[in-house]
């Protein structure tokens, strides 16, 4: 029954059993065991671990005064960023590389006035990319998922009175606890959801450049601009919020929202938000920060609209094209 729906759900081009997603399923993705599967997706949380560990070491990480949520978020925060931009930049490569093959052997053009055309194989190479990223992907989400339970187990703190003390802390306070839990609700959703929406945009947009642009070199060209611009926003960012929060630069209310927005929308797709100390922390200082949540929100639907609008200005591009 739930097969059957998950089917019914699906537009045709995605379903299992249509013919170009599972030949992008068995030519990009490699078989293997789910036992491999599952020690490959081991090996790279441990190395996150590791990662984590040796982070907190070198930043010599407050072991007493913090929670073990602060403790586990302040540590992996750095090595998730880490992973999530080089996940980030492999989707953008690969849905740049999407027809690299076909031009390369020139049957792209007699892909392209086949029956299904050119929009259902760049749709299937699509999902393609995502199959190929399933395993960094994972470990991004099973991280948040880890720092989730972290804010769950968060909230019983204070006699269970965390969220109120959270709301009536905001700037301005919220006139209900029940508000707190909300906004928590909504900021755990995003940060579970932001992440595939993001890394599905980014390889459409990559497909974008690849039916776009004919010359593999600009294409390279403009990966690597798009990288360099993706480390210099995070960085940068990273560094000015630090000092507001710190008291050391300060902005006017209405830019450190847009900023704080920006950094957690397109930076660090609402890992800032993702423990309890340091989003009441953010509801404090911003006038209005509770509103942040509801920005990422919008922001995961918008990629979601925006990754299905690349893939069909794809589609225009490659039908026209001579």
């Amino acid at each position: 029954m739930i097969a059957r729906l998950f089917k019914w759900l699906l537009p045709v081009w995605a379903r299992p059993d249509h013919p170009l997603m599972r030949y992008e399923v068995s030519h990009h993705g490699p078989s293997r065991s789910r036992r491999v599967a599952v020690v490959q997706l081991a090996a790279l949380l441990a190395a996150l671990a590791g990662a984590a560990l040796a982070y907190a070491m070198i930043a010599d990480l407050p072991a007493s005064g913090l929670s073990l949520s602060a403790m586990i978020w302040q540590s992996l925060y750095f090595p998730a960023l880490v992973l999530q931009w080089i996940t980030l930049v492999a989707a953008l490569a690969l849905g740049a590389a999407a027809v690299e093959g076909e031009r390369s052997r020139k049957t792209w053009d007699n892909l392209r006035v086949t029956e299904a055309g050119a929009g259902a194989a760049l749709r299937a190479r699509w999902v393609g990319i995502l199959y190929r990223l399933r395993l960094p992907i994972l470990a991004i989400l099973l991280l948040r998922l880890a720092l989730v339970l972290g804010m769950l187990a968060d909230l019983t703190a204070f006699g269970g009175h965390y969220a109120q003390m959270l709301g009536a802390n905001a700037s301005p306070p919220l006139p209900d606890s029940r508000l707190s839990l909300l906004y928590i609700c909504l900021t755990i959703t995003v940060n579970l959801l932001l992440p595939p929406a993001a890394i599905a945009s980014t390889a459409a947009f990559g497909i974008l450049i690849a039916v776009w642009v004919k010359e593999r070199v600009y294409a390279v060209m403009i990966q690597v601009a798009l990288a360099a611009a993706q480390l210099a926003f995070v960085a940068g960012s990273i560094l000015f919020i630090a000092s507001i929060l710190g008291g050391a630069a300060a902005l006017p209310a209405h830019l450190e929202l847009m900023l704080f927005c920006a950094y957690s929308g397109l930076g660090d797709w609402g890992l800032l938000l993702a423990q309890l100390g340091s989003l009441g922390e953010i509801w404090h200082r911003l006038p209005y920060g509770v509103n942040i949540s509801i920005a990422l929100t919008a922001l995961m639907f918008g990629q979601g609209i925006l990754a299905d609008g690349l893939i069909g200005l794809a589609e225009r591009l490659a039908e026209r094209q001579n």
